[in-house]
């Protein structure tokens, strides 16, 4: 397991299509003092919504990695990482993957 966030909301909150990078964010605000980005780099595919309630962040299986090839025909490169919300899991092949809090204005970026 990489990282565990049962009682906060993600958003995707910026994708750049020149570097493939990814940032899913729960931002600070009432109640909670600091930002969780997860930020993804060299991302080839993504199947996620754009809100998650709580996360859970691991390494995605050997059967992730052949749904995905069987539904699109693509053998993506790169690591597979799952986002477990709500007993719904959700992918994200990306070459990596950091996570860390801060608290930057939340619309500063981590790109």
């Amino acid at each position: 397991m990489i990282a565990v966030y049962p009682d906060r909301e993600f958003k995707i909150w910026e994708y750049r299509v020149s570097h493939r990078s990814l940032l899913i964010r729960s931002p600070k605000g009432t109640g909670v003092k600091r930002n969780v980005d997860l930020v993804f780099v060299g991302v080839d595919y993504m199947a996620l919504p754009s809100r998650l309630h709580g996360v859970l962040l691991d390494f995605g299986t050997d059967d992730d990695r052949m749904s995905v090839t069987a539904l699109t025909g693509e053998n993506y490169p790169g690591q597979v990482y799952v986002l477990v919300s709500e007993d719904c899991r959700h992918l994200v092949f990306a070459a990596t993957c950091q996570v860390g809090e801060n608290d930057k204005d939340i619309f500063d970026t981590p790109f």
